[in-house]
């Protein structure tokens, strides 16, 4: 079975992936390569539809939800405006933080569901995941019946899949923790 890779910088995958082809080829006369469109993949598989599908309503949901809030906090505004002159300077301010707590309110429902972290990226994570594991699962086992070292991504250059005798991860950190204290290179080099 090989080791998946999970997603990083592309920049940084091509860099550390041409360091490890180079430093692996004097080990072994030539891997065999396969190349795929990790995007194109995931964007013709039957259930990434369907996870879109459901991913859109909820999305959906959340922005009406947001438009309601956004309607109260408007409504509520344009009242406190309209009832200005009319108000006593006490309930004036008892409609002023009641539209402050509604504002803030309206902000975390925001940050909750779009931020960074939120309900949306979350709930995203959670559909694909599913899906990326199937996907790498099978370029896993086709990988193997072919016959193929390592599988790189076509739009991102970064691997989607290796041999685990082609990882040479352990052996950089043991040789790195060997020379560590002499502060030169191993002899091998």
């Amino acid at each position: 079975m090989g080791v998946p890779f999970p997603d990083r910088r592309p920049d940084v995958l091509v860099a550390v992936l041409g360091l490890l082809l180079v430093a692996a080829m004097p080990a072994r006369a030539a891997e065999k390569i396969a190349v795929i469109d990790y995007q194109q993949v995931f964007d013709q598989y039957e259930g990434t539809n369907d996870a879109q599908t459901t991913l859109d309503r909820e999305l959906a949901e959340w922005e009406q939800e947001a438009r309601e809030k956004r309607q109260e906090i408007d409504a509520l505004s344009a009242e406190i405006e309209s009832q200005r002159l009319m108000l006593s300077e006490e309930r004036f301010r008892e409609k002023q933080d009641e539209l402050g707590r509604m504002r803030d309110e309206y902000e975390r429902f925001v940050e909750d569901i779009w931020g960074v972290n939120g309900k949306a990226a979350q709930r995203n994570a959670e559909l694909t995941q599913p899906i990326a594991e199937r996907i790498l699962d099978v370029v896993a086992r086709i990988g193997g019946e072919m016959g193929v070292d390592i599988i790189l991504d076509a739009g991102t250059g970064g691997v989607v899949w290796a041999k685990d005798d082609v990882n040479i991860t352990q052996t950089i950190i043991q040789d790195l923790q060997t020379t560590a204290g002499s502060g030169t290179p191993s002899e091998s080099e």
